[in-house]
């Protein structure tokens, strides 16, 4: 039972140092997010948005212990990214139909690669 509880915790830790060199170079992109339902909702849902290549992924704070979940779509359903109302947010528009009208960011890092994710 040992050896099994160390093999995942060596899987895991792999898969997380491959994330945290993919988020580092910015191949991946990661952030704290609220999604909104409609641009104009009062009351947001907080998460994190994480972005991979083609895919986009909100994960709500109560989700994130969970191994699925979350809103999944691609990049091809952002229609907008602009500056949000507070210094450093960024919106990000999505296309209906959907759960999730727009997601507000705050990008530690890579803020330039987020603006970009409009794919037209």
């Amino acid at each position: 039972m040992a050896v099994r509880s160390w093999w995942s915790s060596r899987r895991a830790n792999a898969q997380i140092d491959r994330f945290v060199a993919a988020v580092n170079s910015g191949r991946a992109l990661v952030a704290d997010a609220t999604a909104y339902e409609a641009p104009e909702a009062p009351h947001g849902v907080a998460g994190v948005l994480e972005v991979h290549d083609d895919h986009v992924h909100f994960k709500a704070n109560s989700e994130l212990t969970a191994s699925d979940g979350g809103w999944h779509t691609s990049r091809a359903q952002i229609t907008e990214v602009r500056d949000g109302d507070e210094p450093g947010e960024l919106v990000i528009a999505f296309r209906a139909p959907g759960p999730f009208q727009a997601v507000v960011v705050t990008p530690v890092m890579h803020a330039d690669k987020w603006r970009t994710l409009v794919t037209g």
